[in-house]
C-alpha cells in the first residue's frame, strides 16, 4: 500500500473535515504555519478533486520506484563497473617474471607462454597452474630448481630460483685458522687441524688459533686445510648523544575510511583529509595496469613535544648503543655485559660512553705455504 505526502493551504480546521467528509484517512499530520502535511493513501488523491494537489513524496513501492529512475543512471555506471571489475579480476594483463638471470627469465616465459600463461588471458585454475609449474620443472631439472606462480591482482608474478651445480671446492693443502681480533677464547671446536689455545687464553689479532700442521714428537707430519669455529670475549666502547627534548605521536582515537587511487607516480584520495597530522594504513583492493586503487584508513594524532628524565635520556641512549653495536656484529654474536663508562649533559644533551663484552666469532682461514725441509719429504 503506497501513501503520499500533501499539502494543503487551508485551514487546518476546514482541511481535517474535507479529509473526512471525502473518507480519507489521514495516517499523519506535519504542522506548519504556510499549510500542514497530510501522509494519505495514494489511490484517495483522485477524491480530493483538485487540478494540481502538492505533493511532496511517496511512501511505500512507489517512493522505491521514482528514486530508483531519479538515480538510474548512476546505478547502471554503477553494475557496469561492477560487471567490468569482475571480468577484468579474471583477466591477466601483465606476466613478471622475477630473476636476476635473463638467459633464465628467457626460458621461463617461453615455457609460460607455449602452455598459455601470457598477457590478456583468463586466469587459470590453482590445479592447472600447478601442472604447469610441474611440467617446466620435470622438462629443466637442471636449469630450475623452484618455481612458484602468484595470482597478483591483473598479473601473474613468477618466482624463480635457478639451478646452481657447483664443483666441490679444492681444498687448499695447508691453512689455519687465526684471530681476526684480540679477544679471550672462550670456546674452540676443531674438525681438522690441532688447536694451538685453550679456553681463557689470550690471543692477539693474527695469531694462530688452529693449525694446519699436523705435529708428532715435536716434528711435522703433515698439513691439512684447518677446520673449525672459535668464539672468544671481545670488547667494544660505543659512543652515542641523546637529546633530551624529542617528539611523539599522540593519536586521538579518532580514524577515518577513504579511498586512494594511484597512476604512475601520482596519488590521491576520493575525499579530503581534514586532519592536520595523520598517519594512513593502507591496503591494496584492485589494480590495472599503473592504476591502483587502495582502501585507506587514515588515523589523526598529535604532535607532542616531550622530555626524558635523565633516567629515560640514559635507557634511551643505551637502546640506540645497543643498536649501533649490533650492526657491527655477525647474527652469531652475543653481548655479555653492558657498563657505562661515563654520562655527561650538555646544551640538553647526554653524551655516554659504553663499554661492552661480546661473544663471537673471531676465527678465520688463512692459506699458508708448505715449507719442507730439504732433504725432507712430507709423510701422508
Amino acid at each position: 500500500m503506497s501513501k503520499v505526502r500533501i499539502k494543503l493551504f487551508e485551514d487546518n480546521h476546514y482541511s481535517l473535515k474535507f479529509l473526512y467528509r471525502k473518507k480519507i484517512d489521514v495516517y499523519n499530520i506535519e504542522y506548519s504555519n504556510d499549510g500542514n502535511i497530510y501522509t494519505i493513501e495514494e489511490k484517495d488523491l483522485e477524491k480530493l478533486e483538485l487540478d494540481n494537489p502538492e505533493i511532496l513524496s511517496y511512501k511505500g513501492i512507489r517512493s522505491l520506484f521514482i528514486k530508483l529512475k531519479r538515480n538510474l543512471y548512476f546505478l547502471i555506471s554503477i553494475v557496469l563497473a561492477i560487471f567490468v571489475m569482475c571480468i577484468s579480476s579474471r583477466v591477466v594483463i601483465n606476466v613478471n617474471i622475477v630473476h636476476s638471470n635473463k638467459d633464465i627469465r628467457a626460458l621461463v616465459e617461453d615455457e609460460l607462454y607455449d602452455l598459455g600463461i601470457k598477457p590478456f588471458i583468463f586466469k587459470k585454475s590453482f590445479s592447472e597452474l600447478q601442472k604447469i609449474k610441474e611440467k617446466i620443472k620435470n622438462d629443466y631439472p637442471e636449469n630450475i630448481e623452484w618455481l612458484e606462480i602468484v595470482d597478483d591482482g591483473m598479473r601473474y608474478t613468477v618466482r624463480v630460483e635457478e639451478r646452481i651445480i657447483t664443483e666441490d671446492e679444492e681444498e687448499k693443502p695447508y691453512c689455519d685458522i687465526v684471530s681476526t681480533k684480540d679477544a679471550v677464547v672462550l670456546n674452540i671446536v676443531s674438525s681438522k687441524g690441532q688447536s694451538v689455545v685453550g679456553q681463557n687464553d689470550l690471543v692477539k689479532k693474527d695469531s694462530t688459533l688452529i693449525s694446519g700442521q699436523i705435529m708428532f714428537n715435536e716434528s711435522v707430519k703433515s698439513h691439512v686445510c684447518a677446520q673449525g669455529e672459535v668464539y672468544g670475549n671481545t670488547w667494544y666502547r660505543v659512543n652515542i648523544s641523546v637529546p633530551y627534548e624529542h617528539e611523539t605521536k599522540e593519536f586521538s582515537g579518532k580514524s577515518k575510511s577513504n579511498v586512494g587511487f594511484e597512476y604512475g607516480s601520482t596519488y590521491g584520495r576520493v575525499f579530503k583529509v581534514h586532519y592536520s597530522e595523520y598517519e594512513v594504513a593502507k591496503k591494496k583492493i584492485f589494480s590495472l595496469g599503473s592504476f591502483a586503487i587502495y582502501k585507506e584508513k587514515v588515523s589523526e594524532y598529535q604532535t607532542k613535544k616531550d622530555e626524558y628524565t635523565e633516567e629515560e635520556a640514559l635507557e634511551k641512549a643505551l637502546e640506540e648503543a645497543r643498536e649501533k653495536l649490533l650492526l657491527k656484529l655477525d647474527k652469531n654474536a652475543t653481548i655479555l655485559n653492558e657498563k657505562v663508562l661515563q654520562s655527561s649533559t650538555y646544551d640538553s644533551i647526554i653524551n655516554v660512553e659504553v663499554f661492552y663484552s661480546v661473544k663471537e666469532l673471531i676465527g678465520k682461514r688463512v692459506e699458508r705455504e708448505i715449507q719442507i725441509e730439504e732433504g725432507k719429504e712430507e709423510l701422508e
